[in-house]
């Protein structure tokens, strides 16, 4: 029985690169399709978007769904929700839709302020971005390599055009803020590869890999930034952790989720930069799984180290054990005296029952 428990132990304590904690079925008396996945910091829920149609949802806590919006002036189009972001410093929910256009709504009534169509984008958008600064709109197209920055108040017009390469699509973007050179970090999809733009002057980099090897992100569709400066990446059957440099000219992986059996990782998101949270679909539905990175993995590695010197010293002097009425293990420490029988004895709980 001890090896067994020894081995429980090595899995319990064993450094592991991250874990999934909380999980949020989505509960619809519909079939739902979702595409895309935003936090709103004001009401504290979810939003997701369709794709199947112009619509966007509320998720609670407990997983209940809310029509928050359809937009009925997208119906004839065959539009869906391509991407969702909010920008709550101007009270805003921001949509881009597959039929190339984007529109801004009151994040309160849910009214439109704004719409823009995007032709430049040759197709559905591949993800939207906000700069909580001026709040301008950061959109790349799934088909093109290029991202659009737009301003959505008045009528709405785009500000700039940045061309990473016209052949290979786009996915996730964030906005990164920095008082000296503001910047927006984008995915490609068919390569895997991240690329840095300077927003002011449009600058192109690829960040590069540490693992010359290996692509950053092969197959990541949405990304999600940290306040540390680090991505969570959906990528179809893993979740991704990307570290970089401080600077973003290079980047390493440093964590890697694999979903369930069938699952994949749609989209993924972070309440105020802290925690992550991936949009999955299973062939059950789709739930809202949050995404928890183990950020020390050398104090939990000498974590294991010392307590396995201590178990193993422990089992040194072990004698005895049995098992009690309760179902408690007693293990006996100690040494057989000349002539009686003498053990120091520790209760070692064998289950949550006996604490």
């Amino acid at each position: 029985m001890l090896p067994f428990f020894f081995l429980f132990l090595f899995f319990l304590l064993g450094p592991t690169p991250s874990s999934a904690h909380h999980s949020i079925a989505i509960i619809s008396s519909n079939p739902l399709r979702l595409s895309s996945l935003a936090w709103n910091p004001i009401s504290k829920h979810f939003l997701v978007g369709s794709s199947e149609g112009p619509t966007i949802y509320a998720v609670s806590d407990s997983g209940m769904v809310q029509c928050l919006l359809s937009d009925i002036s997208l119906n004839s189009t065959g539009a869906s929700v391509a991407g969702v972001a909010v920008d709550h410093v101007r009270h805003r929910l921001i949509a881009a839709f597959s039929n190339s256009s984007v529109a801004a709504y009151d994040l309160t009534s849910y009214s439109k302020i704004c719409s823009l169509p995007l032709p430049q984008l040759d197709g559905a958008p591949g993800g939207v971005a906000v700069d909580m600064e001026n709040g301008e709109v950061f959109i790349t197209s799934s088909r093109r390599g290029i991202v659009l920055k737009v301003r959505l108040d008045g009528d709405g017009s785009i500000i700039s055009e940045y061309e990473i390469n016209d052949d290979q699509g786009l996915g996730g973007i964030v906005h990164v803020v920095n008082d000296q050179n503001p910047y927006i970090l984008v995915i490609q999809t068919a390569t895997g590869e991240i690329f840095k733009i300077e927003s002011n002057d449009g600058i192109v980099k690829e960040v590069s890999s540490d693992d010359k090897s290996n692509t950053l992100a092969l197959s990541g569709s949405a990304i999600a930034l940290h306040n540390d400066l680090s991505l969570t990446v959906a990528a179809n059957r893993n979740l991704l952790l990307l570290q970089s440099d401080g600077t973003w000219s290079r980047a390493s992986v440093k964590g890697n989720i694999r979903v369930k059996h069938h699952d994949q990782s749609i989209a993924v998101v972070t309440q105020q930069g802290k925690k992550a949270y991936a949009l999955i679909e299973s062939p059950h539905g789709y739930r809202i799984e949050e995404v928890q990175w183990w950020k020390f993995p050398l104090l939990r590695c000498l974590l294991f180290i010392l307590l396995g010197g201590c178990l193993i010293g422990w089992t040194a002097v072990l004698r005895k054990m049995y098992i009690d009425h309760k179902g408690c293990v007693w293990i006996g420490v100690g040494r057989r005296e000349e002539g009686k029988k003498y053990w120091e004895v520790c209760n070692f709980v064998k289950s949550l029952d006996c604490l």
